[in-house]
């Protein structure tokens, strides 16, 4: 009865690492992630009665060391179920904020990440699970740290981001090393060369990296060559300052200017401190007094409350 429930747990976890909506956001996630949900939900059931049966059993005849030792392996797999089905959680949290098309709160991620972390810190630590406990704890570190990333991108953070993203290419790379040995082996993956979550984690880092390479590409252009910078950007996902280029160009604009909106406000006198993202030409045009003037006054009246009228009518007696 063990053996078959090991079996399935093996099935599920191939189901967990091809999660479909990685791949595809037109496929529905909802059903799917409550399927595979509902999976690791039966099977928590099933360790229960599997540590009921040995019971059962250890009441009517003397116990062999393989019956001591099931009813902690399940104790210690059903801690693991419940961190697998607390990470399904947080994905589709995830998810559900991306398919908004608002700005991703992603404080609330990492809170909701690190409550995890905190409470499967000290969950399955038999010793047959440690390959198990150690890659978990990679996938946690690796989305902890893309999530890291792109708030420090937010606040325009050159180091923090740039030690953030050269910890998930790290950790990325263990991930994958630990897969070769200890999965690929048994033939799980055999069929695809990477699982799908490990792609879409990939692609996440790429996607922070490209952004990290926009915002702080002036920085970054003056540790090489105008030559090997544009090369190295061609290789990201994204290369975004070569799409303002190309706009620029395209459309014989004066320049394309990447701001940061939140430091824009009415009061501000000094422009030329005004913090410019990054810029194509590089370097700050004659106009941009006015046009963070402009910028203020449109979010001074945005920010008015309505104005809302009302007319009374007084009848003579």
């Amino acid at each position: 009865m063990f053996s078959n429930f090991l079996q399935q747990l093996a099935l599920a976890e191939k189901s967990y690492m091809d999660i479909g909506f990685l791949q595809n956001k037109q496929k529905s996630f909802l059903r799917k992630d409550n399927s595979l949900r509902a999976v690791y939900e039966y099977m928590k059931n099933d360790l229960k009665k599997i540590e009921e049966s040995c019971k059962h059993v250890r009441g009517v005849q003397r116990d062999s060391k393989e019956d001591q030792r099931i009813p902690n392996y399940c104790q210690n797999i059903a801690q693991f179920i419940n961190a697998r089905i607390n990470l399904i959680d947080l994905y589709e949290k995830i998810y559900n904020q991306a398919m908004t098309n608002k700005h991703m709160a992603y404080v609330d991620i990492l809170n909701a990440l690190e409550t995890t972390i905190q409470t499967h810190h000290l969950g399955f630590t038999d010793i047959t699970l440690t390959p198990i406990k150690a890659v978990f704890s990679l996938e946690c570190d690796i989305v902890q740290q893309l999530f890291k990333a792109m708030f420090e991108l937010q606040k325009l953070q050159f180091l923090p981001s740039l030690a953030l993203i050269h910890g998930v290419h790290t950790r990325l790379l263990a991930w994958e090393s630990k897969m070769q040995r200890e999965t690929w082996k048994l033939g799980i993956f055999k069929n695809s060369p990477l699982p799908t979550l490990y792609q879409w984690l990939q692609k996440l880092k790429g996607a922070v990296l490209s952004k990290f390479s926009l915002y702080f590409h002036d920085i970054l252009a003056n540790q090489t060559t105008p030559t090997d910078m544009r090369h190295i950007c061609s290789k990201l996902h994204h290369d975004y300052y070569q799409k303002m280029v190309i706009f620029q160009r395209k459309h014989e604009a004066a320049c394309v200017i990447l701001l940061s909106d939140n430091q824009v406000n009415c009061e501000t006198a000094d422009y030329d401190s005004f913090p410019i993202i990054v810029s194509y030409p590089p370097r700050s045009p004659p106009q941009l007094d006015i046009m963070l003037k402009m910028i203020s006054e449109t979010n001074e009246f945005l920010s008015l409350k309505p104005v809302t009228k009302f007319r009374y009518q007084v009848s003579e007696h």
